[in-house]
């Protein structure tokens, strides 16, 4: 499994209200694309009701293998998001734990954090820790858990989705939160 982002950030007098009315108008478009697991279409605003946000569009894939990856980015859907957006950096990362992905629907709000993974860690005992927290959150209350990393980069990514905010107080300190618009899912 691979997970993919690509995050825009967005003027802080950008009307949010474009963003949402184009996950509503196209978020399922996606549904049953070949190879995605689920794409979910994060958005922030930066109102300060979750913490670390901006204004942005952040959407966050799960795929089962870099043949979906190679069809989505030479998708018209991609192209219609360059246009609009410019072409962004893509990040895409090995996944090493994902609990809960078909209650990810259900789901409200997500927090991320990424952080770098310091030289001489050992990849083997970080990932048995990222499952371990990955089931320890999803034991909490998270709907659904991604723990993921990118060898290039060096870099964890760790993803929480929750019913609401209020859910996930004490078990996401330091990460940024989004509101999920929509999910897509595979067939």
């Amino acid at each position: 499994m691979l997970a993919m982002q690509y995050r825009f950030v967005l003027p802080a007098d950008y009307d949010m209200a474009i963003i949402r009315q184009r996950i509503q108008q196209r978020g399922h478009l996606l549904d049953g694309f070949p190879q995605l697991e689920w794409k979910a279409y994060l958005w922030s605003e930066g109102d300060g009701q979750l913490q670390g946000a901006v204004n942005a569009y952040a959407p966050l894939y799960l795929w089962q293998d870099n043949d979906g990856i190679n069809q989505f980015l030479a998708s018209p859907g991609f192209a219609a998001v360059c246009a609009d957006f410019g072409r962004p950096p893509v990040d895409i990362w090995s996944v090493w734990a994902c609990l809960g992905s078909q209650a990810l629907p259900t789901a409200a709000v997500c927090y991320q954090q990424t952080q770098t993974i310091a030289p001489g860690t050992s990849l083997a005992a970080l990932c048995r820790q990222e499952q371990e927290r990955a089931t320890r959150l999803y034991q909490q209350g998270a709907v659904t858990v991604l723990s993921a990393y990118d060898p290039q980069q060096w870099r964890l990514l760790r993803m929480s989705a929750w019913s609401t905010a209020q859910d996930a107080m004490q078990q996401v300190l330091h990460s940024d939160g989004y509101q999920i618009g929509y999910v897509a899912m595979k067939s």
